[in-house]
């Protein structure tokens, strides 16, 4: 269920969000479907409540869309999506950040006294670059063999032929530069065995993805390997469904992700998708 149709949702999408973190318990749920995504079972056996009582705050979440959930055969899957959160973060911490950084300098000057000048801020895309470890975000550091999926939703202010087309046909034009590791756009030929890759015009590149499926349209499913020079070995299996809501198109993600992953790749995979896809194809899309 769409966390916008749930009965428990109210019109405004933050205020859900505000009242999902308002509980202990469902802070909880979150920091625990943080390290993973987990069946129903296994969430009311780690905390004291009912069943009955942890299924009503995951209802709470799904509501909220922090909380995606898959069902796999007799299973219900919960997965954390931090999308809400960055909503919440760009409408109330973002606003207020240069006016704290403000206050901060007074009193660091007012303290300190140096004649060597503070080295310039580094610029968004300079800490985009500094953050993104990989070319699918997965840290290149050394780790055993495991699998992870991330999953999330990104309301899109669009039709679905809309953003089917700035997906499939536009991607060079919104695919964040910081992203790219081995030419200065990228490409997607969006058919069956298709492939989304990086063409530079010197002749170099860089295949991510190969297409294995397609719904033209609605879905697109595909499959990309990350080589030990990037942080794999990893095999990574993506798949992207748009899902038309009202005035919106919901864009599903989920990223099965086999190999060299550990301690933080999760949050890195979101981050960097989150990046890819609402930083960039959503921004264009309503920007354009």
């Amino acid at each position: 269920m769409s966390p916008r149709t749930h009965p428990l949702a109210p019109s405004d999408p933050l205020e859900a969000v505000w009242r999902a973190l308002a509980d202990p318990t469902r802070r909880a749920l979150l920091d625990r479907l943080r390290e993973r995504p987990c069946t129903t079972g296994e969430l009311t056996e780690t905390f004291p409540q009912s069943r009955f009582a942890v299924m009503k705050h995951l209802d709470v979440l799904v509501a909220a869309g922090l909380v995606l959930v898959q069902r796999a055969g007799r299973e219900r899957w919960n997965h954390l999506n931090p999308v809400p959160l960055q909503n919440m973060y760009e409408r109330w911490v973002r606003p207020y950040e240069g006016l704290w950084a403000a206050s901060l300098l007074r009193v660091r000057d007012a303290v300190i006294s140096t004649s060597t000048p503070p080295a310039p801020a580094p610029s968004p895309l300079q800490r985009q670059r500094h953050n993104m470890t990989t070319p699918t975000a997965i840290p290149s550091v050394p780790t055993s063999a495991g699998m992870l999926t991330v999953s999330m939703e990104i309301p899109i202010a669009a039709s679905p032929t809309r953003v089917w087309q700035a997906l499939t046909t536009q991607v060079s034009l919104w695919w964040p530069r910081a992203f790219l590791v081995a030419a200065d756009r990228m490409q997607f030929d969006a058919q069956l065995g298709g492939r989304l890759f990086e063409q530079g015009t010197d002749g170099g590149g860089a295949v991510w993805y190969t297409v294995y499926a397609i719904v033209p349209g609605t879905s697109i499913d595909l499959v990309g390997q990350l080589s030990p020079a990037y942080g794999g070995p990893v095999q990574s299996f993506l798949r992207l469904v748009l899902r038309e809501h009202g005035h919106v198109t919901v864009l599903a993600l989920t990223d099965a992700v086999i190999g060299n992953v550990g301690e933080g790749s999760r949050a890195s995979l979101s981050a960097g998708w989150r990046t890819v896809f609402d930083d960039g194809l959503r921004a264009f899309v309503e920007g354009a």
